[in-house]
């Protein structure tokens, strides 16, 4: 699965939280993974797949993911546990944990403290790499106006996504696979793990459940292939993603040709 290349002229925070994809047809139907970000972009996605869980069934009144089918939130042997106001780990059914999830990831997303939405009267203009490195005080979008904790914000928020799809793949598989919508789980479920490896935000534990699934992609190049990152490496820095890395040199390039031209 190919990801867009990030513009030269776009702070490398503003590309994580809007991070654009061209279309990708994903059914014989023309279904398509319209452009597609890092944290906007990815909750509305999975927001459709869980939907289709979700519903309400007319002849039973009871939706596919249910409370006495699904007492718990998990993910093969792995449970995942709710932690409460207190911080105490507590068990819920996963339709409640789920919506808990949902509920709090756009709660994140709307918040203005974590996700501004004012806008430049002028775009600010981007440090380079050497600056970056050099400012101790430096961040991951901090040149568009994100807070210092937007990259763990986005990687918390990453990891409580990451949890519902690996339930839906091991408690629900078979209602996806009698209703033909395999493939466009699939696309959905691969984009979000390409863009999490691209931008390091799960780590090798958050993966665990799904990696058998992982591994045969990889293996088949329907993965791209790409250099680990460590969790809690820095985004800003380029050594932190080869891809991305090359990706800004690619467009580097074309700009100076197109400037020759």
């Amino acid at each position: 699965m190919t990801l867009a290349a990030k513009p030269v002229l776009i702070e490398e925070g503003e590309w994580v939280a809007h991070q654009g994809q061209s279309r990708q047809v994903v059914s014989e139907v023309l279904t398509v993974l319209t452009p597609s970000c890092t944290a906007v972009e990815q909750i509305r996605l999975l927001t459709g797949m869980l939907r289709c869980v979700q519903t309400e069934d007319r002849s039973t009144g009871m939706s596919v993911c249910n409370e006495r089918e699904c007492p718990a939130m998990s993910a093969g042997a792995t449970v995942y546990m709710w932690i409460d106001t207190n911080r105490n780990p507590i068990n819920l059914p996963a339709p409640t944990y789920i919506k808990h999830i949902q509920t709090w990831v756009n709660g994140k997303i709307q918040d203005p403290n974590i996700f501004p939405t004012e806008s430049f009267t002028s775009a600010p203009p981007l440090p380079s790499s050497s600056q970056t490195a050099a400012d101790p005080t430096h961040w991951l979008g901090k040149t568009s106006g994100f807070p210092q904790r937007f990259e763990v914000e986005v990687r918390n928020m990453y990891k409580q996504m990451f949890r519902c799809y690996a339930h839906l793949y091991w408690t629900h598989w078979l209602f996806f696979y009698h209703t033909s919508s395999t493939r466009e789980l699939n696309t959905c479920f691969m984009h979000f793990i390409s863009v999490g490896r691209l931008y390091g935000l799960l780590s090798e534990r958050d993966m665990e459940p799904m990696q058998p699934l992982i591994d045969i992609w990889l293996k088949q190049g329907v993965l791209p292939d790409l250099e680990k990152v460590q969790p809690g490496q820095p985004l800003s820095n380029p050594a932190a993603s080869p891809a991305i890395a090359m990706n800004e040199k690619s467009n580097q390039e074309k700009t100076a040709q197109e400037g020759r031209a």
